[in-house]
């Protein structure tokens, strides 16, 4: 397979997941490679998403995945196809899997679900340049994992916090890509502040703005992560579609 230059991108190309699409949008960093009509996205934080016909060789893309000196030790792929999967169970000397099941829901709703009621000494804050530097205790490095800059995810990304009486973000929802109008949530509480329902609140929040920019607002988590699948219907997300999530570990590159 052969790195794709932008002007050769196919107008046509699209995945069901924002952060696939963010890279086929030249919004956030990644590559695309192609071999005929075969096309494996990579984003920058390490998902991917791989659009194969039936007839495709899959030795020759597991090949590809493990040779390629661009991609990580470490990645995954949305929806994976099953040939792949099968291909990569019959080599358990070059590559170790994880198969998973993960699910998407979408917010497709014209108005929210009452939720919680934030505690009187806490804020519900949209996150800025003087805000950001707050958030380090969550470990995000969202400047970088999936936007390009602190800049970038302030212009064209957006997120809301939840701070505690000390004026500390405890919870925060942000956008980890806005592509086709779809933005991608992720969404964390600090150990000690869970089990408050501060996470729903940043999420509403998020949503609210979702509404009010015209933005559908996406949510992807593992089908056996309960609290956030819980945390996600409470609002009114609804489920799309569950799908298989392959993890990949190159046994070469990580020798």
């Amino acid at each position: 397979m052969e790195k794709l230059k932008i002007s050769a991108i196919p107008e046509n190309l699209h995945s069901p997941f924002p952060l696939i699409n963010s890279v086929i949008n030249l919004l956030q960093d990644g590559n695309i490679y192609s071999e005929g009509d075969t096309f494996f996205i990579f984003h920058k934080s390490g998902f991917s998403y791989l659009i194969a016909k039936d007839n495709v060789d899959y030795s020759a893309i597991l090949k590809f995945l493990l040779q390629s000196k661009e991609l990580p030790g470490y990645f995954h792929i949305y929806e994976a196809p099953p040939g792949l999967v099968a291909e990569c169970s019959s080599n358990p000397e070059n590559v170790k899997i994880k198969l998973r099941k993960r699910i998407q829901l979408k917010f497709a709703d014209s108005q929210l679900i009452p939720g919680n009621i934030l505690p009187s000494d806490y804020a519900l804050e949209r996150i800025d340049f003087s805000s950001l530097e707050k958030l380090a205790e969550f470990k995000l490095s969202l400047e970088n994992r999936f936007w390009r800059s602190e800049s970038d995810f302030l212009t064209n990304g957006f997120g809301f916090t939840v701070d505690n009486e000390f004026g500390s973000p405890v919870s925060i929802c942000y956008s980890a890509c806005v592509s086709d109008n779809v933005a991608e949530i992720d969404v964390t509480t600090l150990p000690e502040y869970r089990g408050r329902g501060l996470a729903k609140l940043a999420v509403s929040r998020f949503v609210s703005h979702c509404l009010e920019n015209g933005i559908i607002a996406n949510w992807d988590c593992f089908e056996d992560n309960y609290m956030s699948l819980r945390t996600a219907e409470s609002i009114g997300f609804k489920h799309m579609f569950s799908y298989d999530f392959l993890s990949i570990f190159n046994k070469k590159r990580n020798s």
